[in-house]
């Protein structure tokens, strides 16, 4: 069962990294969980958000690569920077090799 947000909750911040880039859409989905193992077998379900069911259904391999403790306010600021590749440690490795 997936426990709803409150204003000042927190929980944890991930970030998933997709082994394919979606056309037209990133590589990578920001979101926030209270239970982040529940949340990502939600999202491995077609039950979380659209991009990740979407990702599911082209058969596209997805993993949780980064975790911050925090709320939503974390998620929403990290969102909105639109720079999830950078934090991203697989894209780093690769940017570097």
């Amino acid at each position: 069962m997936l426990i709803k947000a409150v204003e000042g909750m927190e929980g944890t911040v991930y970030l998933i990294h997709l082994e394919t880039p979606i056309a037209g859409h990133a590589q990578h989905y920001i979101g926030w969980a209270a239970n982040v193992e529940a949340r990502l077998y939600y999202h491995r379900k077609k039950k979380g958000a659209k991009m990740l069911a979407h990702a599911v259904g082209l058969g596209i391999a997805f993993s949780i690569v980064r975790e911050w403790a925090g709320g939503k306010d974390l998620e929403r600021k990290l969102k909105n920077r639109k720079k999830a590749r950078l934090l991203c440690p697989v894209c780093r490795r690769n940017a570097e090799a």
